[in-house]
Formats: structure tokens, C-alpha cells, sequence
């Protein structure tokens, strides 16, 4: 488990379908999540999180978004390997009525902190639509900087990455 002011980041149990599901559904929230993007089925969502919670990602892997105050679920976040296997992708979402209270940013950076700092990984890629512009603005609140363009599973995406370097270099968050 993992603690920021006013947030708990733990890994995923069974008990957390109900909640995955109905972040999964909503169409808003997966806009810009997927390829191609949009809702996932209660069947689709349902084996992801079965599968999710039976592998063995050591470090990484998918936590949950709560709020430290009320127990609420607040969203999902991941360390994850890219296809390519070389590089580790911080990703994240969270349910619409956690939009507009700073809770990505701080989910994004306690998740980041943890993967850079205890599990020592040496940088940290991220991915998002070039058309969200909230997401981007939270990876460069977090010192991610931007790469371009690459191909991810058949859609052209926007690539970003952080080092130990250049987020100490960043300055405060």
C-alpha cells in the first residue's frame, strides 16, 4: 500500500470488480483509454481484472485509487510493461466525479515516486492521445517530457518520458 495526503493506492482484489466495471463502462472515462478507444463490456471487464489480479507482476502492475478519507473508490493506476518489453508505462484513470480535484496528478505522482524511488526503475514512459490535453497536462505537472509521436497496438499516440534526472531536474511538484 501506498499513501499520499489524500489518497491509498493498493494493489486489486476480488471485491474491486463492481467498481472496475462500472469505470470501465463509462464512456467518458475511456475516451481516451484503449485501442481502439472506448467503454469495455462487464465480460471484458470482469476477465481483465480476474487476470490482472492472478499475475504475478512483482513491482508493478495495477493498484487502486482510493480516497484515504472516506474508503471511496477513486480510479485505477498501473506500472506496466510497454509491448516492446523494455520500458515500463505509468497509466491511470480515475471516475469522472474525481475530475477537476487534482486526484491524477496526485495518484500519478505517488505511483511515479514508488516506481522510481523504491523500485529504482531507471525511467518511466507514459502514453496518452494526442487530443487529451488534461492527461498531458498532469504527465508535465510530473516532469514527463514529451517524445513525439509513436505507434502503440495500431494507434498514433503521444509519448512521454521521465528519468530520475529529469524529474529531480523538474523541480518541486
Amino acid at each position: 500500500m501506498i499513501e499520499s495526503p489524500r489518497l491509498r493506492l493498493r494493489r486489486l482484489r476480488p471485491s474491486d470488480e463492481r467498481d472496475l466495471i462500472a469505470l470501465d463502462s463509462d464512456p467518458e472515462v475511456m475516451r481516451y483509454v484503449g485501442s481502439p478507444a472506448g467503454p469495455r463490456s462487464f465480460e471484458e471487464t470482469a476477465d481483465r481484472v480476474r487476470l490482472r489480479i492472478a499475475e504475478d507482476q512483482g513491482p508493478l502492475g495495477f493498484w487502486v485509487v482510493e480516497s484515504r478519507a472516506d474508503g471511496g473508490f477513486r480510479g485505477l493506476c498501473a506500472l506496466i510493461r510497454m509491448p516492446s518489453g523494455d520500458d515500463v508505462e505509468l497509466a491511470y484513470r480515475l471516475t469522472r466525479s474525481s475530475w477537476g480535484q487534482g486526484l491524477a496528478t496526485e495518484a500519478a505522482n505517488t505511483l511515479l515516486d514508488y516506481a522510481l524511488g523504491v523500485v529504482a526503475l531507471p525511467r518511466i514512459v507514459a502514453v496518452t492521445y494526442p487530443d487529451n490535453r488534461a492527461s498531458q497536462r498532469v504527465l508535465e505537472k510530473l516532469g514527463f517530457l514529451p517524445r513525439g509521436l509513436i505507434d502503440y497496438k495500431g494507434v498514433q499516440v503521444a509519448y512521454y518520458v521521465v528519468t530520475r534526472a529529469t524529474r529531480n531536474a523538474s523541480g518541486p511538484r
